[in-house]
């Protein structure tokens, strides 16, 4: 039989993934487990390129980023540390999660769309009362992934809470595990208070569940959904009587398949 990844590069996307997590919780055999990471790195750096494309696409049409510098940012060889550190702690990450990390690194869609997307704003306010939330995709660093993880266990250089015989309780992270932030929810990312998207670590699942407001999603499956609304993936549940906006479409077209 085909590989995995043989078969992800001739255009098995959904098939090979579906494949892929059906291993669930109990995350994917060892001896398959090289070929599921290789479709995995495969399918982030398709993502990455995506993401680059509506970066440029964003910026050629003068949307204003509410934090321009960090719009798009590939993984830094601090990042990758954080994430090799992260590990040593948490144990190896979620396949789609790891990947996520070390191949697309961060992004940041936020801003204020104008005309062009007048649901998206993070600085202006809605000109008319509208139920939409846009929800501009946001993806955290894997630099971001260690400071979490470090205000949960405690100063990691001084060794985990629990290993102080001392300590009758275990300490949180091993309690109950941790949610990590991936990004922030929807309200966040309109510049109100609110809370994250997050997948809770460790899991052994290839392609583990996405905390959201959504419906029950998985990390993949948010972003083939952001992707396939130009990274605006809140367009998709907008109500009825709301057209989504033109550019949209512009936005998301010519995209690779993942």
């Amino acid at each position: 039989m085909a590989s995995w990844t043989s078969r992800y590069r001739s255009g098995e996307h959904v098939a090979v993934w579906n494949e892929i997590s059906a291993h669930g919780a109990a995350g994917v055999p060892e001896n398959l487990r090289e070929d599921a990471e290789e479709v995995a790195f495969e399918t982030m750096h398709r993502v990455a390129t995506n993401l680059d494309v509506l970066v440029d696409r964003l910026s050629s049409a003068n949307y204003a980023f509410a934090s321009p510098d960090t719009a798009r940012q590939s993984p830094t060889t601090t990042d990758l540390e954080a994430i090799a550190k992260a590990e040593t702690v948490i144990g190896p990450l979620p396949l789609s999660v790891r990947a996520c990390l070390t191949i697309v690194g961060s992004v940041d869609l936020c801003g204020d769309g104008g005309s062009l997307l007048p649901h998206v704003r993070y600085h202006t306010p809605l000109h008319e009362s509208c139920d939409v939330g846009p929800d501009p995709l946001v993806l955290h660093s894997g630099q971001m992934l260690w400071d979490q993880l470090s205000s949960v266990v405690g100063d990691l250089d001084l060794g985990c809470a629990c290993t102080d015989p001392g300590e009758e309780e275990p300490c949180a992270f091993h309690a109950s595990g941790f949610n990590f932030s991936i990004a922030p929810d929807r309200a966040a990312k309109e510049n109100f208070s609110g809370g994250d998207q997050y997948v809770n670590l460790p899991a052994a699942h290839p392609d583990p569940q996405l905390e959201c407001e959504w419906a029950p999603i998985s990390l993949l499956g948010y972003l083939r959904l952001s992707l396939a609304w130009g990274g605006f993936p809140g367009y998709s549940i907008r109500p009825a009587d709301v057209p989504p906006p033109p550019f949209l479409t512009k936005l998301s077209s010519q995209l690779l398949e993942f």
